[in-house]
């Protein structure tokens, strides 16, 4: 059993962070023995239920792009097939259940296949998809509700009023953390900041925050002004692994504003607490947050966010992630770029099979960061 659960060194807590980004869960049961761990897969299944149940969120990541299991097609993306490969091999075994968002087709379907091929229990959530239309907040509100009765009847004990407040005050504290982060992006690695923003997504909150926390003198003195590096924002599903990011910072980049799943957005956006129902508060915060190509307030609101974001942060250049058989967001990537093009901010979209990016990649990438240095120049 590993001893380095509560550092005190700030080195030793960025050490640990970093490494859980890097095992993504794998090595679970042996750090953390007396926690029950529930999988999700999207940034809209709400943690706070899931803490207030008495378990702890974990997000779950392939560990191969290239795994193929009978029970769906090739043409599906890798997240869906790599996961549903680790279920089939009893890599999610120890779960106390697995949460699925209807986001997509594919997770959709997905949820229903788990269901009959696996061996884990599974538990649904179907958001709004126009979080402001009208009747959306109340109809949000009967599938917590819901999810709250499925937890319930998963866990074989009630969840209290109480238990969610203390949850949302643990999941506000852990974003507010995430935030004072993203302050520091500009001038530390993209690599290194990708990395501790997956490990709030892979450990135990509670257990995240204080190493996050822990690791702030370590970061701070690290940081420097970055020099003769391009500014890009980078917008994409989920990633769940930092080859690009490797490769962006390689090749003279550096990632000034995030749009990811595995991200900042994944923490992004205002957590309200105070409200009689608790469960009021949840439906703000998920309403509330920016919204990925599965969501939406407004047509524009997305595209006008990113906008504002990439120029707030002074990006140069937006670099955006398709990952293959993903149609959300392929049908956002090309309004995305048209708009930021118009607005000044040169693009370059990807598709990749999975989170790696192979030589192709590397190429096109080295081009578009050099043409914005020289640009800039």
């Amino acid at each position: 059993m590993v001893e380095t659960f509560n550092p005190t060194d700030s080195k030793e807590s960025l050490k640990l962070l970093i490494e859980e980004a890097s095992l993504k869960g794998a090595d679970r049961l042996n750090r953390y023995p007396k926690y029950r761990f529930f999988g999700y897969f999207c940034s809209y299944f709400p943690e706070e239920l899931i803490i207030a149940a008495g378990l702890h969120p974990l997000r779950l990541l392939p560990d191969s792009e290239n795994s193929t299991p009978v029970e769906l097609p090739a043409y599906c993306c890798s997240l869906a097939r790599g996961t549903l490969d680790m279920e089939v091999r009893e890599k999610w075994r120890d779960l106390v259940g697995i949460g699925f968002t209807h986001t997509c087709d594919t997770m959709q379907c997905l949820s229903g296949i788990w269901a009959a091929s696996g061996q884990s229990k599974t538990v649904d959530i179907v958001p709004p998809v126009m979080l402001k239309a009208p009747g959306a907040s109340r109809y949000y509100h009967a599938e917590l509700h819901t999810l709250l009765s499925k937890l319930t009847d998963l866990t074989k004990q009630k969840i209290e009023a109480e238990a969610i407040r203390n949850a949302l005050i643990l999941c506000a504290n852990t974003r507010k953390l995430a935030a004072e982060l993203d302050v520091l992006r500009p001038n530390l690695p993209s690599p290194l900041i990708f990395s501790l923003l997956r490990a709030g997504q892979l450990m135990p909150r509670s257990e995240y925050t204080h190493a996050l926390v822990n690791s702030f003198p370590a970061l701070k003195e690290m940081a420097e002004e970055p020099h003769n590096k391009a500014k890009v924002l980078v917008s994409s599903a989920v990633l769940e692994n930092d080859s690009l990011f490797e490769m962006i910072e390689e090749l003279g980049g550096r990632v000034v504003a995030d749009d990811t799943c595995t991200g900042f957005r994944h923490f992004s956006g205002v957590t309200v607490s105070g409200s009689e129902d608790p469960l009021l508060d949840i439906v703000r915060r998920y309403s509330e947050m920016p919204p990925c190509p599965c969501k939406n307030r407004s047509l524009n609101e997305r595209i006008s966010y990113l906008t504002t974001l990439a120029k707030q942060r002074h990006a140069q250049g937006a670099i955006i992630i398709v990952r293959k058989y993903c149609e959300p967001h392929a049908w956002d990537a090309a309004t995305l770029s048209e708009s930021l093009r118009k607005n000044g901010i040169r693009t370059l979209t990807l598709e990749l099979e999975g989170a790696n990016a192979g030589g192709q990649e590397r190429t096109r990438l080295q081009a578009f960061l050099e043409s914005l240095l020289g640009y800039e120049l």
